[in-house]
């Protein structure tokens, strides 16, 4: 039990102001948690969690929506915190930073030190157990200097923002005749892609790159690859592995893993999603493909209730 009291609308104001998009935290929440959110209120992604977990999982869920998607700032101070420092907000900080970490905000809050003690603690906690089997949280790639925390600017392409990237030329992929196979497991088994024991997942790219027409993904009709390493919105400089699209407009999303995929690399594929949807794709358009040899039992339960995800094995070799 990381919170010594839990309030409902503390939590409910933590989830508005998360910064990610509300079609990005929803998926996120489907994606982490394998709970099933509609809509985009704050109040009902928590009515869900709870059910699924309790109040005291809902709560731990949101500390760990807050940790791994309020942004360098957020975990620069949280961080910050669950070392001792003495943390003060600046007047130009977001909701989020002062909902955990301001003084003034409590008319807002009802105990906003319970709040900030729980988060603090989540993460204390989840930095132990970094290293086992299912974390339950990525760990940060870097570390952060309180002074120096504005976000990377976006890409930009001669001094204009991100052009459309499913402009470029498509390739079909293969159909009947095919010379490999990825087995779709939502259907019977049709033979596996054989991969070497010693890629990496940059060289399973590069093979699906260079061989796309040749691959059967399993589909009724072919899908066409777009890009590699593609960003999908203004507002993220993550790339996904490759891009594609289907005939009737649907964009997806591919993100590749060299070993057993854990709920990480799917709440990964999920964020891509979420930023298809964010950059103005219908979400009835976007889809995502998870690529590994293997899945965790959570990735199987999360994928069995997102009918937009499809995984895909192929066959490690010896």
């Amino acid at each position: 039990m990381f919170f010594t009291d839990i309030h409902v609308r503390d939590f409910i104001e933590v989830l508005a102001a998360l910064p990610s998009t509300p079609a990005e935290t929803r998926a996120h929440i489907m994606g982490a948690f394998g709970v099933l959110v509609t809509g985009d209120d704050p109040v009902g992604w928590w009515d869900a969690l709870t059910l699924d977990r309790g109040e005291e999982g809902a709560a731990n869920a949101v500390a760990q929506l807050v940790i791994s998607k309020g942004g360098k700032r957020v975990l620069a101070l949280i961080r910050a915190d669950a070392s001792g420092r003495s943390i003060t907000p600046r007047a130009d900080d977001s909701k989020l930073v002062r909902l955990l970490f301001d003084d003034a905000m409590e008319d807002v809050l009802y105990d906003q030190w319970g709040l900030q003690y729980g988060v603090c603690e989540y993460f204390k906690e989840t930095q132990v157990v970094l290293e086992d089997d299912d974390p339950g949280l990525p760990e940060p790639e870097d570390e952060y200097d309180l002074n120096d925390l504005e976000e990377d600017e976006n890409d930009t392409e001669n001094g204009h923002g991100l052009s459309d990237p499913f402009s470029g030329e498509p390739r079909p992929s293969a159909q009947r005749g095919a010379k490999w196979t990825l087995e779709r497991l939502q259907t019977p088994p049709r033979g596996f892609l054989p991969v070497p024991s010693g890629w990496k997942e940059k060289d399973l790219e590069d093979f699906l790159w260079a061989n796309w027409e040749a691959v059967d993904f399993g589909f009724d009709r072919p899908i066409y690859l777009v890009g590699k390493q593609q960003r999908l919105s203004d507002s993220t400089s993550d790339r996904v592995d490759l891009l594609a699209k289907g005939k009737s407009g649907e964009r997806i999303a591919i993100e590749l893993k060299i070993v057993e995929a854990r709920r990480g690399d799917y709440t990964q594929l999920t964020s891509y999603m979420g930023n298809m949807e964010s950059s103005g794709v219908p979400a009835d358009k976007v889809r995502g493909i998870l690529v590994a040899p293997s899945f965790s039992q959570k990735v199987l339960n999360s994928a069995g209730i997102e009918p937009r995800i499809t995984l895909l094995r192929f066959n490690r070799g010896p």
